[in-house]
């Protein structure tokens, strides 16, 4: 019963988000680094592939850290440095690719027995605007096998809602007719007397007020 319940709850999960996606198409996540990399900057640690962004599933193949690997992370970590990758977003929209750069602390990484988070960051239109990475804060030992150390992610799609856009073209039309009106003479000024001459108005009112409050009248004397 538990199951089952758990079950439509992810269902309506995805169902919910899938509703906020107006796109829906494949995309791919080359992840890199920069760890033991040769000449290159940067080098393949991995892909991440989705058939479809509504849907969200998604298929990790990642490539397994050799010793060389994990000595070099704990290098970076004697110094409090940074591990960092770079992931270029491709979809069918997106054919040339776009970078993303995030980075967590190597120790962090190291202590977290190399498990990440990643995070895509999707506008409703499919374009993606961001991609983290980030550890958790367990510690857990390197997940050794054989000579090589298994990498252990886990990926996400985050569902950005954009803010309203401003009508900035029908607003400078407004100014524009505005403009063409004064020129024209159309534009009448409704503004009263008070709100045009209110600084001319004001500062007689007070000279007034000071000299009647210096000059008082003298009272007005008895009958005999």
């Amino acid at each position: 019963m538990i199951s089952q319940s758990f079950a439509v709850i992810a269902l309506l999960g995805l169902f919910k988000y899938g509703a906020c996606i107006d796109y829906d198409g494949w995309l791919n996540i080359k992840i890199e680094h920069s760890l033991s990399c040769g000449d290159e900057n940067y080098c393949s640690r991995g892909n991440i592939a989705l058939k479809s962004i509504r849907a969200g599933a998604s298929v990790i193949d990642q490539i397994p850290f050799t010793k060389q690997h994990i000595e070099e992370l704990k290098s970076i970590a004697e110094t409090d440095g940074f591990y960092t990758i770079r992931t270029v977003v491709t979809s069918a929209e997106n054919s040339h690719g776009t970078e993303f750069f995030s980075s967590v602390k190597a120790g962090a990484f190291l202590a977290n027995g190399l498990s990440d988070v990643i995070n895509a960051w999707v506008l409703p239109n499919g374009a993606v605007i961001a991609v983290s990475f980030q550890v958790t804060n367990s510690s857990q030992p390197l997940p050794r096998e054989g000579n090589n150390y298994r990498i252990n992610s886990n990926f996400y799609l985050r569902y950005v809602e954009q803010a309203p856009v401003p009508d900035t073209a029908s607003y400078i039309q407004k100014l524009e007719r505005e403009r063409e009106a004064r020129e024209k003479g159309d534009m009448k000024d409704n503004k009263s007397f008070l709100a045009k001459y209110w600084m001319y108005i004001v500062p007689i009112a007070i000279f007034v007020m000071i000299s009647g409050a210096s000059n008082p009248e003298p009272a007005a004397q008895g009958a005999r």
